[in-house]
């Protein structure tokens, strides 16, 4: 293999967690969770409303008050106000209105008119609307951001532990390389050997044919060995996300040697426990029952009848040109207080003469009540379906643990059969060497006690890679496989900042 840039194992993982497009993508999601709170506490924004009006009516008339025959009624006018919904379900708004009204009225004693009016009216549910049931879209939607963080985390750990994977496959074939390179200088040696007894006339040409034959053989292996290498490292460069244009595309990556077996092995209940705590979708299917019990609490809220306490309070103001208008017993002309032009209305206004209120209950109940029945048995069917989803991951968590366990012990007893069958192999090659130096052996079993070595070291290195691949899928199956390597998965505090009252 030309000269390969090392690559650590942890550096893999950062370069690859921060380079996936699918982490990415879920890192993406916590912002665009962020802004759905927004959405949901903009309900209790205050709204501030503005009307411009004008509008006249003409109608017929037999009233000998008015002139021609007709009630005619000019305004032009308009209101402003300021509206807001409350977390206990308040509603209120504050408006002030005024206009410039004018008619052909004989009685009146103004004209035009300028009327005002400060009104605040309240409606305050006491039922169906009230208090927490206010806030459950917004609770739903704060959860939304802590799951999209678990998702993230969850992408973020199962890309690492394919990773993980990945630079094991690679280091195992570049081990199975190198050994087929020893397996084939072995064989030139012993080629080189045979090939010297001919020439001297110790060995006939036989011994030299069944060398070459078995170096050919070794090629083979030895360019499907390079095959795998390569295969092995494409596959890395694309979860690293190693494209055109980046200095490591066309350059080799080398992972470092294949570590030694760790000592400590977690029990199936330690491994467990941390697993249960620590996975980051059992984290997301816990707010996905939370998220359904809110929504069942505010189903219930709906299935009751509509109670709303009604108040109003409010302020009125008049003022106008004065003019003589007929009444019973003759002419008359209205009081001083309320002349004046437009501006003057609102003097009157917080004079606070003109007084208006208004106290009242007013009951709404649809007869049956079967939409909102209907959703809170559907509400509570849904959050039993969580439930049930939340035990049957639990399951497929212990099973992973569980099968991560048996390959790391397993792939443990392997290695250790592996170096002894290496130790041996090692051993009776070297007694066959010796036999074969006497002239007591031939080519054919140094050949095969040398094919022996090679692959014991192959079996042991593919056992050491299996106990490791096991250690990947132990660490991600109870959470874990980041902190493993002293990994972080973290995003901006903005992202996930929960702040403010509604």
């Amino acid at each position: 293999m030309r000269d390969a840039r090392i690559l650590s194992l942890r550096d893999a993982l950062a370069v690859g967690l921060e380079r996936n497009l699918d982490v990415q993508i879920e890192e993406l999601a916590i912002p665009a969770s962020r802004e759905g709170v927004e959405i949901e506490r903009a309900d209790f924004d205050p709204a501030l409303e503005a009307t411009l009006f004008s509008e006249e009516r003409k109608t017929p008339s037999s009233s000998s008050l008015t002139s021609g025959g007709f009630n005619i009624n000019r305004e032009t006018g308009g209101d402003v106000a300021l509206r807001k919904k409350s977390v206990t379900g308040l509603d209120s708004r504050l408006s002030l209105a005024a206009s410039k009204t004018a008619n052909n009225s004989r009685v009146d004693g103004l004209r035009p008119q300028y009327p005002s009016q400060l009104l605040l009216n309240l409606t305050q549910p006491l039922l169906r609307d009230f208090g927490a049931a206010n806030t459950a879209a917004v609770r739903i939607a704060e959860n939304a951001v802590e799951q999209s963080f678990y998702t993230y985390v969850d992408q973020a750990q199962r890309t690492a532990e394919e990773i993980e994977l990945s630079y094991f496959q690679l280091a195992e074939a570049v081990s199975t390389y190198q050994y087929r390179i020893e397996s084939k200088n072995l064989g030139l040696k012993l080629l080189e050997g045979n090939q010297a007894k001919f020439a001297a006339g110790l060995a006939p040409i036989s011994e030299v044919q069944e060398t070459q034959t078995a170096l050919a053989e070794r090629d083979l292996a030895l360019i499907a060995a390079q095959q795998v290498v390569e295969l092995a490292e494409n596959r890395l460069k694309d979860l690293l996300e190693i494209r055109e244009g980046d200095p490591l595309y066309r350059e080799p990556l080398m992972p470092e040697a294949v570590p030694e077996l760790e000592p400590h092995i977690p029990s199936l209940e330690e491994a467990l426990a941390v697993a249960l705590q620590n996975r980051p979708d059992l984290k997301t299917q816990r707010l996905v029952i939370e998220n359904w019990a809110l929504r069942l609490e505010y189903e219930k809220n709906q299935t009751l009848p509509r109670l709303d306490l009604l108040a109003t309070l409010g302020l009125n103001g008049l003022s106008g040109t004065s003019r003589s208008s007929v009444n019973v017993g003759g002419t008359v002309t209205p009081p001083n207080s309320h002349t004046g032009d437009f501006p003057d209305t609102f003097g009157h206004l917080v004079e606070g003469d003109g007084l208006e209120w208004y106290v009242g209950l007013r009951v709404t109940y649809p007869l049956g009540n079967r939409a909102a029945e209907a959703r809170f048995r559907r509400s509570n069917l849904q959050k039993t379906q969580a439930i049930y989803a939340l035990k049957n991951l639990e399951g497929r968590i212990e099973t992973e643990v569980k099968n991560a366990l048996v390959n790391v012990r397993r792939s443990m007893e392997r290695v250790r059969v592996a170096q002894e069958y290496e130790r041996l192999a090692e051993i009776s090659l070297e007694q066959e060497m010796q036999r074969f130096t006497e002239g007591t052996s031939d080519t054919f079993r140094i050949l095969d006690f040398q094919d022996d070595v090679i692959e014991a070291r192959i079996r042991k290195i593919i056992a050491m890679v299996d106990f490791h691949r096991g250690l990947a899928n132990l660490y991600r199956a109870n959470g874990m496989n980041l902190s493993r390597y002293g990994i972080e998965v973290g995003v901006d505090e903005e992202f996930l900042a929960i702040e403010g009252d509604n």
